[in-house]
Protein backbone atom coordinates (compact mmCIF):
# COMPACT_ATOMS: atom_id res chain seq x y z
CA UNK A 1 0.00 0.00 0.00
CA UNK A 2 1.38 3.40 -1.10
CA UNK A 3 2.05 5.82 1.97
CA UNK A 4 -0.09 9.62 1.69
CA UNK A 5 3.91 11.01 1.38
CA UNK A 6 4.77 8.13 -1.73
CA UNK A 7 1.23 9.36 -3.85
CA UNK A 8 2.41 13.44 -2.98
CA UNK A 9 5.80 12.76 -4.19
CA UNK A 10 4.48 10.61 -7.47
CA UNK A 11 1.75 13.51 -8.16
CA UNK A 12 4.81 16.15 -7.68
CA UNK A 13 7.38 14.44 -9.86
CA UNK A 14 3.87 13.61 -12.71
CA UNK A 15 3.19 17.44 -12.84
CA UNK A 16 6.52 18.70 -13.24
CA UNK A 17 7.07 16.23 -15.70
CA UNK A 18 4.21 17.32 -17.83
CA UNK A 19 5.42 21.28 -17.62
CA UNK A 20 9.12 20.27 -19.38
CA UNK A 21 8.85 22.79 -22.08
CA UNK A 22 6.73 25.35 -20.76
CA UNK A 23 7.92 28.87 -21.30
CA UNK A 24 10.49 30.17 -18.14
CA UNK A 25 10.96 33.78 -17.52
CA UNK A 26 13.11 35.57 -15.68
CA UNK A 27 12.32 36.26 -11.57
CA UNK A 28 10.63 40.05 -11.88
CA UNK A 29 10.60 41.41 -7.73
CA UNK A 30 8.58 44.20 -8.33
CA UNK A 31 5.95 42.01 -9.28
CA UNK A 32 6.23 38.69 -7.99
CA UNK A 33 2.48 37.67 -9.41
CA UNK A 34 4.10 36.79 -12.62
CA UNK A 35 6.40 33.76 -13.24
CA UNK A 36 3.58 31.13 -12.01
CA UNK A 37 1.60 30.39 -15.36
CA UNK A 38 2.18 27.54 -17.79
CA UNK A 39 1.04 29.79 -20.41
CA UNK A 40 3.27 32.84 -19.36
CA UNK A 41 6.29 31.19 -18.03
CA UNK A 42 7.61 30.22 -14.65
CA UNK A 43 10.11 31.02 -13.09
CA UNK A 44 11.55 29.16 -10.27
CA UNK A 45 9.78 29.41 -7.37
CA UNK A 46 6.59 30.21 -9.90
CA UNK A 47 7.43 26.23 -11.14
CA UNK A 48 7.98 25.07 -7.98
CA UNK A 49 4.95 27.17 -5.51
CA UNK A 50 2.65 25.60 -8.75
CA UNK A 51 3.82 22.45 -8.88
CA UNK A 52 2.62 22.14 -5.16
CA UNK A 53 -0.04 23.16 -5.50
CA UNK A 54 -1.27 21.15 -8.06
CA UNK A 55 -0.51 18.50 -6.11
CA UNK A 56 -2.63 19.55 -3.21
CA UNK A 57 0.01 20.69 -0.90
CA UNK A 58 -0.76 23.97 1.05
CA UNK A 59 2.11 26.37 0.87
CA UNK A 60 1.67 29.24 3.66
CA UNK A 61 2.70 32.25 4.31
CA UNK A 62 5.00 33.43 6.33
CA UNK A 63 5.61 36.47 8.19
CA UNK A 64 8.49 39.18 6.89
CA UNK A 65 10.92 41.98 8.11
CA UNK A 66 8.58 44.37 8.04
CA UNK A 67 5.91 42.56 10.20
CA UNK A 68 3.64 41.95 7.14
CA UNK A 69 2.07 38.44 6.15
CA UNK A 70 3.51 37.51 2.50
CA UNK A 71 3.55 34.33 0.72
CA UNK A 72 6.49 31.91 -0.15
CA UNK A 73 7.55 33.34 -3.84
CA UNK A 74 11.48 32.71 -4.00
CA UNK A 75 13.84 30.13 -3.69
CA UNK A 76 15.11 31.86 -0.29
CA UNK A 77 11.86 32.01 1.16
CA UNK A 78 11.01 28.48 0.37
CA UNK A 79 13.88 27.43 1.92
CA UNK A 80 13.57 29.51 4.98
CA UNK A 81 10.12 28.48 5.62
CA UNK A 82 8.98 25.16 3.62
CA UNK A 83 9.39 21.73 4.08
CA UNK A 84 11.84 19.57 6.03
CA UNK A 85 16.18 19.43 5.74
CA UNK A 86 16.78 16.06 4.01
CA UNK A 87 20.74 14.36 3.78
CA UNK A 88 21.58 14.32 0.15
CA UNK A 89 21.91 10.95 0.31
CA UNK A 90 18.31 10.48 1.83
CA UNK A 91 17.01 12.94 -0.87
CA UNK A 92 13.99 11.47 -3.11
CA UNK A 93 11.83 12.37 -6.20
CA UNK A 94 9.43 15.23 -5.23
CA UNK A 95 11.67 16.93 -3.00
CA UNK A 96 12.99 20.59 -3.04
CA UNK A 97 16.80 20.96 -4.27
CA UNK A 98 18.28 24.54 -3.93
CA UNK A 99 21.23 25.92 -5.44
CA UNK A 100 23.00 29.47 -4.36
CA UNK A 101 24.75 31.44 -7.67
CA UNK A 102 27.49 32.67 -4.91
CA UNK A 103 27.45 29.98 -2.11
CA UNK A 104 25.74 32.34 0.51
CA UNK A 105 21.95 31.50 0.18
CA UNK A 106 19.52 29.88 -2.06
CA UNK A 107 18.79 32.06 -5.70
CA UNK A 108 17.28 28.66 -7.23
CA UNK A 109 15.17 26.23 -6.54
CA UNK A 110 14.10 23.00 -8.57
CA UNK A 111 12.29 19.66 -7.91
CA UNK A 112 14.34 16.07 -7.12
CA UNK A 113 12.83 14.08 -10.70
CA UNK A 114 14.98 11.25 -10.01
CA UNK A 115 18.04 10.09 -8.29
CA UNK A 116 20.35 11.71 -10.52
CA UNK A 117 17.85 14.47 -12.04
CA UNK A 118 15.99 17.88 -11.57
CA UNK A 119 13.21 19.62 -12.98
CA UNK A 120 13.18 23.00 -13.04
CA UNK A 121 12.60 26.57 -14.82
CA UNK A 122 15.98 28.36 -15.33
CA UNK A 123 14.88 31.68 -15.30
CA UNK A 124 16.55 33.20 -18.33
CA UNK A 125 15.17 34.53 -21.62
CA UNK A 126 14.06 32.01 -24.26
CA UNK A 127 14.05 29.00 -21.94
CA UNK A 128 11.67 26.64 -21.10
CA UNK A 129 11.04 24.04 -17.95
CA UNK A 130 13.79 21.33 -18.32
CA UNK A 131 15.23 18.16 -16.99
CA UNK A 132 18.40 18.61 -15.90
CA UNK A 133 21.63 16.60 -14.39
CA UNK A 134 22.43 17.23 -10.58
CA UNK A 135 26.20 17.70 -11.08
CA UNK A 136 28.44 17.99 -8.12
CA UNK A 137 31.86 19.55 -9.21
CA UNK A 138 34.78 20.75 -7.66
CA UNK A 139 34.69 24.98 -7.00
CA UNK A 140 37.71 26.75 -8.56
CA UNK A 141 38.62 29.90 -6.75
CA UNK A 142 40.25 31.42 -9.47
CA UNK A 143 39.31 35.27 -8.75
CA UNK A 144 36.01 35.61 -10.82
CA UNK A 145 32.79 35.29 -9.02
CA UNK A 146 31.76 32.31 -7.63
CA UNK A 147 29.24 30.56 -10.14
CA UNK A 148 27.75 27.39 -8.71
CA UNK A 149 24.06 28.27 -10.32
CA UNK A 150 23.04 24.72 -11.28
CA UNK A 151 25.99 22.54 -10.18
CA UNK A 152 26.46 21.33 -6.58
CA UNK A 153 23.27 21.81 -4.62
CA UNK A 154 23.45 23.77 -1.49
CA UNK A 155 20.82 21.34 -0.14
CA UNK A 156 17.46 19.60 -0.05
CA UNK A 157 14.07 20.24 1.66
CA UNK A 158 11.33 17.43 1.64
CA UNK A 159 7.82 18.84 1.23
CA UNK A 160 6.07 15.65 2.02
CA UNK A 161 8.27 14.42 5.09
CA UNK A 162 5.08 12.72 7.63
CA UNK A 163 5.12 14.47 11.31
CA UNK A 164 3.25 12.86 13.50
CA UNK A 165 2.92 15.57 15.85
CA UNK A 166 3.82 18.65 13.81
CA UNK A 167 5.42 21.60 16.22
CA UNK A 168 5.68 25.35 15.30
CA UNK A 169 8.37 24.75 12.47
CA UNK A 170 6.90 21.62 10.73
CA UNK A 171 3.09 23.03 10.20
CA UNK A 172 2.54 22.21 6.57
CA UNK A 173 -0.07 19.66 5.70
CA UNK A 174 -1.94 18.67 2.36
CA UNK A 175 -5.01 20.52 1.43
CA UNK A 176 -7.28 17.77 2.42
CA UNK A 177 -5.95 17.75 5.90
CA UNK A 178 -8.90 18.14 9.01
CA UNK A 179 -6.92 19.62 11.90
CA UNK A 180 -7.87 18.65 15.02
CA UNK A 181 -9.96 21.85 17.36
CA UNK A 182 -8.03 22.71 20.82
CA UNK A 183 -10.92 20.85 22.50
CA UNK A 184 -10.11 18.01 20.44
CA UNK A 185 -6.88 17.74 21.39
CA UNK A 186 -6.89 18.12 25.35
CA UNK A 187 -8.72 14.77 25.82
Amino acid sequence: MESIAETFREAIVNIASDLVGAPSIKYNSGHPEYGQSPTDGFDCSGFVRYVLQEAGLSIPDYIGMDGLRRPIRHANEFWDHYGIGVHDEYRQPGDLLFFSRKGTFPTHVGIVAAAGAFIHAPGIAESSVERSIIEFKEIASNGMKRQIYKRNPIGFKSPVVPVVSPTYRYHQRPLAYEPTTHRQRAH
